[in-house]
């Protein structure tokens, strides 16, 4: 009846429709139980991950599972591709799946069918028909999770072992199977089903048949009429299974009337009376066959049934044991996932305190959630509540686990003195201990925490050198490129002898912190193409913004030392393409020379209202500026570091029109046009596009009635309807 797989009819199937976001810090871009998505947290034990990030990282150390990590780009000094958040270019390697309730096409199932000579395409009802359900019918409810092709070749394959069934009985069960899966009405089946004799075990797979006919039409009373029939037969598969459905039968009677008043899942209502015979009916299942076909799934149903019984310290006991015997990493990554849309979506808000007696790895994760800072600054754990937990790991042996916890708390707390003096900076670092490389990034977090940015600087160096893994290695170079912002010395990043190779980390300080001097020498000088683009497209971008157009003409022949202009779109965002811009692009009606043109222009009088405008027109025209979007993902520490305002780097049209509409040497021309765009900054929504200081709307007025009675025969004048 069910196939045999150790997630079968578990909580992982039930909640596959869960809001993943919940459980989580995960986001709508990725799901995490989707394979093509890697993990997207740091190297590093820590609250801000998605706890099922830590988990993953925690358990599949100690099996020695592969972790499903990003790869390190072929060289890492020219991509920015190698960083610590969800990457879009994931989805490009989603596996092509088809169901695997694919049909009866599936090979096992198809030779069965061929040994009986029964064509399955004379079974299938035409989609025309209205009384035709069909299986795809049933792949959002939980109790038709069953109802597949292995299922039926499971069944079919206990009618062929059986050498007490006639050739015709086998091939009457074997179709009413099949076209029970097709969806054929109950009332067709029970018809089909009524001639075998009285005692005969063709009767006993009819009965078995009109138990799960029963079960999928939600008659779970008369299910379990049918499979309690069943249970001293001997025929083993039907005994053993109808075992099993007694099981799933009261589990989905359970929790019939548990939809909520807007389709959600309510626990509350989740029959108690229905729950504990499943749990019954589980342990009976175990008890008699341990390591039978079904065992696995009834393990993942007692889980299931702890939680709608809301049984939490029983429940993490069982995904104690469920997570540490995890036979693979498919199977652990599966569990995982379990794992999380329980605890997570439980305990999202508010995670538990206290420990689980018999949980210790169950009890780190939820104390680890409880970590995370709230709308307070502060996180839901206390120290006390802390402390009382000490005993469960210090009895199973995991007091790491516990000092773990204290250091973060300390952190969270603004205590990175207790930090430091309870950590010794390592002198070797083992190849995989995550709890110690864990512990040496707090101490170095703690120091930048106190601002040692030279003591900081140092233990990142000496931490950089002792780290044997790659991904430990560039999360220690965003820490470090961080330490050197925060400091100040920015050219360190871009010494000769610099650790830092990440281009990503690298495109960050120099969009964010280089000086004009030490863009021109990476512009110049830069290690290859890609980081010289960067330096040049920033440095160009920061000459028109900062009104350095004598200095922008010299800069802009630095191209030169570009040897391979890139076009990938990875570099879209600093292009050195935009600067060619011809003025054609520019409000019909008003004519804008090229870039280079205007730029020239305003190198010889700054106040060119023309040549402002048009300055203007590149801008709105291109969107040019310094994009921080771009490379502005997984950076950690790197992203908190802002030595200069969010505006620095981005443009500012309005101060042009504003400079313009105040000039008295403006044209005409120039300052009706000025006056258009002012107002026009905030078309449609009364929101500034132009970037600067918001005005208000009674200056917009002003602006827009200037425009209207000083030059009413422009054609600005008339083509402006609104002021926003």
């Amino acid at each position: 009846m069910v196939r045999k797989t150790p997630l079968a009819f578990t909580l992982c199937v039930l909640l596959t429709a869960a809001p993943q976001a919940l459980a989580s810090f995960d986001e709508p871009d990725c799901s995490w139980s989707d394979e093509f998505c890697l993990l997207k947290g740091v190297p590093a034990l820590t609250p801000d991950n998605d706890s099922r990030d830590n988990l993953l990282r925690l358990l599949s150390e100690a099996r020695a599972f592969a972790l499903p990590v990003q790869a390190m780009p072929a060289d890492i000094t020219r991509s920015r591709d190698f960083y610590f958040a969800w990457h879009p270019e994931w989805l490009n390697g989603r596996p092509s799946t088809a169901p695997e309730e694919a049909g009866p096409q599936d090979v096992p199932l198809s030779a069965q069918l061929a040994a009986l000579n029964i064509d399955p395409m004379q079974l299938a009802p035409s989609a025309e028909n209205g009384d035709y359900l069909g299986p795809a019918d049933y792949s959002q409810e939980n109790r038709f999770v069953s109802n597949t092709p292995r299922a039926v070749s499971a069944y079919i394959a206990a009618l062929q072992a059986d050498e007490t069934l006639s050739a015709p009985q086998r091939q009457t069960l074997a179709r009413a199977r099949l076209a029970l899966f097709y969806g054929t009405p109950a009332d067709r089946l029970q018809e089909s089903l009524s001639a075998f004799p009285t005692g005969s075990t063709a009767l006993l797979f009819s009965t078995y048949l009109s138990g799960i006919v029963h079960f999928y039409n939600g008659d779970y009373d008369a299910a379990s009429q049918d499979f309690t029939l069943l249970l001293e037969s001997r025929q083993p598969w039907l005994t053993e299974t109808a075992q099993y459905m007694l099981m799933r039968t009261a589990l989905n009677r359970s929790s019939q009337h548990s939809v909520g008043r807007y389709g959600e899942f309510d626990l509350n209502r989740v029959s108690q009376e229905a729950a504990r015979q499943a749990q019954e009916e589980a342990q009976r299942y175990l008890q008699r066959w341990p390591e039978g076909r079904y065992a696995d799934s009834a393990r993942g149903m007692l889980r299931r049934i702890s939680w709608y019984q809301q049984a939490w310290p029983q429940l993490a006991t069982l995904y104690e044991q469920a997570l540490s015997q995890a036979a693979d990493a498919r199977t652990l990554r599966e569990r995982i996932i379990e794992y999380d849309n329980v605890f997570g979506m439980q305990f999202f808000n508010d995670p538990p305190r206290s420990t689980f007696a018999n949980a210790p790895l169950v009890s780190y994760v939820e104390l680890l959630r409880a970590l995370r800072l709230n709308g307070g600054s502060q996180p839901t754990l206390t120290q006390a509540q802390l402390d009382a937990s000490r005993a469960v790991f210090e009895k199973s042996g995991r007091l790491p686990l516990w000092h773990n916890l204290q250091l973060n708390l300390w952190m969270a707390t603004n205590n990175p003195a207790a930090v430091l003096k309870a950590v010794t900076p390592a002198q070797t670092l083992p190849a995989r201990d995550i709890l110690a490389f864990s512990e040496q990034v707090l101490y170095g977090e703690a120091l930048m925490a106190q601002e040692q940015w030279p003591a900081a600087r140092d233990f990142w160096q000496r931490l950089l050198k002792l780290s044997q893994d790659d991904e430990q290695r560039q999360y220690i170079q965003a820490k470090l490129t961080a330490t050197l912002l925060s400091s100040g010395d920015v050219a360190a990043i871009f010494a000769p002898d610099s650790a830092i190779t990440n281009l990503r980390f690298r495109s960050r300080a120099l969009k964010k912190a280089a000086s004009p001097a030490l863009l021109r020498q990476q512009a110049r000088r830069g290690p290859n193409d890609e980081e010289r683009t960067i330096a040049l497209h920033t440095l160009l971008i920061h000459d028109l913004l900062e009104g350095r157009f004598s200095d922008w003409s010299t800069d802009r022949k630095l191209a030169a030392a570009v040897t391979a202009p890139l076009s990938d779109e990875a570099f879209a965002d600093v292009s050195l393409e935009v600067f060619d811009w011809r003025g054609d692009a520019a409000e019909a009606g008003y004519f804008c020379r090229s870039l280079d043109e205007t730029v020239l222009a305003l190198s010889k009088n700054a106040d060119d209202a023309h040549a402002l405008n048009c300055l203007g027109e590149f801008f709105r025209t291109t969107r040019a500026n310094i994009d921080l979007w771009a490379d502005g993902a997984g950076n950690d520490a790197l992203e908190a570091t802002s030595p200069r305002p969010p505006s620095y780097g981005q443009f500012d049209r309005q101060s042009y029109y504003q400079h313009i509409i105040t000039s008295p040497k403006a044209e005409p021309e120039d300052k009706s046009y000025a006056l258009y765009r002012a107002v026009m900054c905030y078309a449609p929504g009364g929101y500034n596009e132009c970037g600067g200081e918001a005005v208000d709307k009674l200056m917009r007025k002003g602006w827009y009635t200037q425009l209207k009675t000083q030059y009413p025969g422009s054609q600005w004048a008339q083509q402006l309807k609104y002021y926003w």
